[in-house]
């Protein structure tokens, strides 16, 4: 079932990671009603965006901007909309996204940027998904660039250290 759905056959050793990463963040259990649908949920996913996988590094951080947006349902929006939610959800700013950036995760989320389409929220929970990724990087590159401020400021006020 996963296999169909993925595209690919994986081992048992990938099932067994895939299985553990379905209990940990979808609350799979082999015997539940929902087993199959969350099986294949999760597989279409990782088949539309491979970076979809528990074994990345940031992935916790990352599937609640996803979460956040998936239970929000069918609801209807512009990109243009959703872009404005999601940099709220990031806590980033927009205007210093690229306009390319923007397409890329669309297009890493399986989707085409159409400022003039109507996508349903849960279609974009992928495009968070991928979003958040970007929104981590240049946490990290901030916080690195304040750590090299202060150093150098410490630098200058005690040369001796």
């Amino acid at each position: 079932m996963y296999e169909d759905t993925y595209g690919k056959q994986i081992s048992d050793r990938t099932w067994y990671r895939v299985v553990a990463g379905l209990k940990e963040y979808f609350n799979y259990q082999t015997e539940a009603k929902s087993a199959e649908r969350i099986v294949k949920l999760f597989a279409g996913l990782r088949h539309k965006c491979p970076s979809f996988n528990f074994q990345k590094s940031d992935f916790s951080e990352r599937y609640k901007a996803f979460e956040h947006f998936y239970r929000m349902g069918d609801t209807k929006c512009y990109p243009g909309q959703f872009l404005h939610e999601l940099a709220q959800y990031l806590q980033i700013n927009l205007e210093e996204v690229p306009r390319s950036t923007k397409h890329y995760w669309f297009k890493r989320a399986g989707l085409k940027y159409s400022s003039k389409e109507l996508y349903s929220i849960k279609n974009l929970s992928l495009v968070a998904f991928v979003a958040a990724q970007w929104a981590i990087n240049r946490k990290r590159k901030n916080n690195v660039k304040q750590t090299q401020i202060v150093f150098e400021v410490r630098k200058q006020l005690c040369p001796s250290l």
